[in-house]
């Protein structure tokens, strides 16, 4: 007979986050400020370009984003871990709604140059260092852990929904209104983050034990990684994928402006459209328990393979079509990884880890936009995405031998064993 619950049990899994009112709300008040993100993030993308037309300028621009992260990631995660989650994400979202606003009043004055760019774009970097961290600690406290990989898949849709709205509005609103409108809009939508965040219950927060005033913490952190392969593996992984392939901000746009000579409506129409490939694969990872290495190097190979199909799409209509499944591709990966983490990691622990998980993630970009700009430059739009795809193949090689590797070991173990006795 066939097993007819495992569907329900999957659907059942996936939505389960969404029982907690906390969740609903943060997932709501998360969701509308981050397509104003995105929205944001083209106008950026296209002022950069517009400016200066070159692919070097959007990876300076990408990298002064991300430096932060990069520099301050470790340090914010000992934060996240000391004090109060929520009353950290309200003063980010405070402070990235002023940045936001100050954007749009350049942009409205006519006095926006690429120094302004740069200056306000590192500042929105340096909230950020903060704010990622905490966000993905503060998932644990949210819905507990029982219920953490549908909430990490859940939240992982948040970027992916979003990016199917953000720039394809940030491209009507630059051809229509102007480019000032995508920057106050998002400013805009960081007051429903502050509304969601003061509405969630305290009494229905998972408790997650805060780190008292002693020194040494961050230290602590690095040596628990270090001596926990299951956590300190897919950090691992997170780095190099996110410094050679994970640069979409940089590539997508400069193929699509360089490669196929065409406007920011259709840097706006690329992005969307693959969004919707990264819901599709956030919903279906949410449904699945993975297993820490086996679905690793799978969804490393499945990433590999698209981002090498991408490299080689003649036409814009093609490499549309494409990125759909380099978005699911992608987002799988990036989930999968994500869960297995936390599943790995003790719940003291959780914003110092998750800091570098971030780090490892965004903190990338910086020195991989950059090389990605100077690269495509130098040959072609194209060869970034070749050297994504086999940077994914390598590392789904290198997870799977040593998984091999262990098989082996115990093997041998086993064999020693028997005949000593």
């Amino acid at each position: 007979m066939h097993d007819t619950t495992a569907a329900p049990d999957n659907r059942a899994r996936r939505f389960a986050a969404f029982d907690k009112r906390n969740f609903k709300l943060y997932f709501v008040g998360q969701t509308i400020s981050s397509v104003g993100s995105w929205a944001q993030s083209l106008a950026i993308i296209w002022l950069v370009l517009e400016i200066t037309d070159r692919s070097g300028g959007l990876g300076i621009a990408t990298a002064l984003q991300f430096l932060p992260l990069l520099v301050l990631g470790a340090p914010a995660g000992v934060i996240a871990d000391k004090y109060d989650n929520r009353r950290i994400l309200l003063a980010t979202s405070t402070l990235s709604g002023l940045i936001a606003l100050t954007f749009a009043i350049v942009a409205s004055t006519d006095q926006m140059n690429i120094w302004w760019i740069y200056s306000l774009t590192f500042l929105f970097g340096l909230v950020l260092a903060v704010e990622r961290p905490t966000m993905q600690a503060i998932l644990y406290q949210l819905v507990g852990p029982d219920l953490l990989p549908s909430a990490v898949a859940a939240n992982s849709t948040i970027l992916s929904g979003s990016r199917l709205i953000g720039p394809a509005l940030a491209g009507a609103l630059i051809a229509t209104v102007g480019v000032g409108a995508c920057f106050l809009i998002n400013a805009a939508t960081y007051l429903i983050v502050i509304a969601a965040l003061l509405a969630l219950r305290a009494n229905e927060l998972f408790p997650r034990p805060l780190l008292g005033r002693v020194k040494g913490r961050l230290r602590e952190g690095l040596v628990y990684t270090r001596s926990h392969p299951d956590v300190a593996r897919p950090l691992l992984v997170m780095a190099v994928v996110g410094t050679v392939a994970l640069n979409f901000g940089t590539t997508f746009p400069s193929m699509v402006r360089f490669g196929f000579d065409k406007g920011a409506g259709a840097v706006g129409i690329a992005m969307s459209v693959s969004a919707i490939g990264s819901i599709m694969g956030g919903v279906y990872i949410a449904g699945i328990t993975p297993h820490p290495r086996r679905t690793l190097a799978i969804s490393l190979v499945g990433f590999g393979a698209s981002c090498l199909a991408l490299s080689i799409t003649p036409t814009f209509a093609v490499f549309v079509a494409v990125s759909i499944v380099v978005g699911f591709a992608s987002a799988s990966f990036q989930t999968v990884n994500t869960v297995v983490l936390q599943q790995a990691t003790e719940p003291a622990m959780q914003g110092r880890v998750m800091a570098l998980q971030q780090m490892a993630l965004f903190g990338s970009t910086p020195i991989g936009a950059l090389c990605m700009g100077l690269i495509i430059e130098a040959t072609s739009p194209r060869v970034p995405f070749v050297l994504g795809g086999l940077c994914a193949l390598l590392c789904a090689a290198a997870v799977i031998h040593r998984r091999t590797s262990i098989r082996s070991e115990l093997a041998g173990e086993r064999t020693e064993t028997r005949v000593a006795h």
